[in-house]
């Protein structure tokens, strides 16, 4: 049956009347063998679990094979079938590409002229990842500014650089000393908007059935540790942490695993790939985790001065002040707030 099947543009397989998108399926198949559970894979792909669910099934339907098998107790694992077109997937995106890169480099350039001729180019945010701004992006209520998640630390780099107009980072609680803050709360031509306080602390199994309690419990032999990415500001956090109690990332298993997102944490934690990890109350209330607090820490809003009152920046400020107000975890924080020290 396979072979009477026909590819077109690379990407879509035609069978009869009906066509299967054989990249998102990959993905997903990748999505769950990284996180077993098809709600934790859903949560990470953006998608609800019963839309995961669906191209599953129509897939196996189409190919005429097994991708996932159910494992009691422990959510789903790929077939053999399964994991070489997850295999294949990822080695046909980055070939591809490796490939287009020119043609759209060239592409983008043209669209740049247009659009430089049209419109009004949007703003460019760097930011860290958060749940809400995340949220905000989803529902579309980012019009006129262009928003990539990066770690703090290269959010602040590329608005130095003058790569972006705008950085959105976070500082923990007590804020470091004046002089150890980043450079918009010291560049005249800079502005600097708290926008919200978060709750960070330990994302474990529900009920903590290893009783963390501390960062320091992670140095247990056999605890496994998921970490954030390098330039994350929720990492440089957690070194912090780790130093402060006299331990280094040798003592931690898991700490060379890096995800990008909170949601990526919570979702290793909830598949059982992991016992621990560092990150948000709210990503942790998502996947119905534990979580042991450990402290806060304000997001804030930063960039070119002129924009500080523009209506596009005051209305995702607006935006994630309404989310933080009502989700656990959150705390609005006014703009009337001190911007300098």
């Amino acid at each position: 049956m396979i072979c009477m099947l026909r590819l077109t543009h690379g990407v879509a397989m035609s069978v009869g009347d009906e066509s299967l998108d054989l990249c998102g399926l990959a993905r997903l198949l990748r999505a769950l063998e990284a996180a077993p559970r098809v709600s934790a894979a859903a949560v990470a792909l953006g998608v609800s679990y019963r839309n995961a669910w669906g191209k599953l099934e129509r897939a196996e339907r189409l190919l005429g094979v097994v991708l996932v098998e159910r494992v009691k107790g422990h959510g789903t694992r790929l077939t053999e079938a399964g994991t070489v077109l997850a295999r294949a997937g990822a080695r046909f995106e980055r070939e591809a590409a490796r490939r287009m890169a020119a043609p759209a480099e060239a592409l983008g350039a043209a669209l740049d002229a247009l659009a430089r001729n049209t419109a009004p180019a949007p703003l460019r945010l760097a930011a860290s990842h958060d749940l809400l701004l995340q949220e905000v992006v989803s529902a579309d209520e980012t019009a006129g500014i262009g928003v990539r998640f990066v770690g703090s630390e290269h959010a602040l780099a590329a608005l130095a650089r003058g790569e972006v107009e705008l950085a959105g980072f976070h500082l923990p609680e007590p804020l470091p000393s004046p002089r150890a803050r980043p450079a918009p709360f010291h560049d005249p031509g800079l502005f600097v908007e708290v926008v919200m306080r978060r709750e960070q602390g330990l994302i474990v199994a529900r009920g903590n059935p290893l009783r963390v309690r501390d960062v320091a419990d992670l140095a247990r032999t056999g605890l496994r540790f998921v970490n954030r990415q390098r330039g994350a500001g929720t990492r440089a956090w957690f070194d912090r942490l780790i130093a402060e109690r006299g331990l280094g990332p040798r003592e931690i298993r898991g700490y060379e695993r890096e995800e990008f997102t909170h949601f990526a944490v919570a979702a290793a934690v909830a598949a059982g790939a992991a016992d621990a990890g560092f990150g948000l109350r709210a990503a942790a209330a998502q996947f119905e985790l534990g979580f042991v607090p450990v402290g806060t820490e304000l997001y804030y809003l930063g960039g070119v001065r002129p924009l500080a009152g523009s209506p596009a920046v005051q209305a995702l400020a607006r935006a994630l002040r309404a989310r933080a107000r009502d989700t656990s975890g959150y705390e609005p924080v006014s703009r009337r707030a001190r911007r300098r020290p």
